[in-house]
């Protein structure tokens, strides 16, 4: 395999699995060809990012590594 064919293996995997999360509620925040943040908001959001911050939304850090696995990990809120 070429490395530009890897590339566009692991691309269609992001792709797939994008798909799959906008199916089920989430919306894409950033994307690049390996890694996207995905968002998905509680229905009840504007009340709870008063007063349950944290339960107001959910964010995850989506990748996909070189043999084309795509993995998922809750992103850190910016504290500042």
């Amino acid at each position: 395999m070429t490395a530009a064919s890897v590339d566009d293996a692991r691309s269609l995997a992001l792709d797939a699995f994008l798909a799959q999360c906008e199916a089920d509620g989430y919306r894409i925040e950033t994307r690049t060809s390996m890694q996207a943040v995905i968002c998905r908001r509680h229905r009840l959001h504007f009340v709870l990012r008063w007063v349950a911050r944290e339960s107001a939304q959910r964010r995850l850090v989506v990748s996909v590594d070189h043999d084309g696995a795509v993995t998922s990990v809750a992103a850190e809120p910016v504290r500042w």
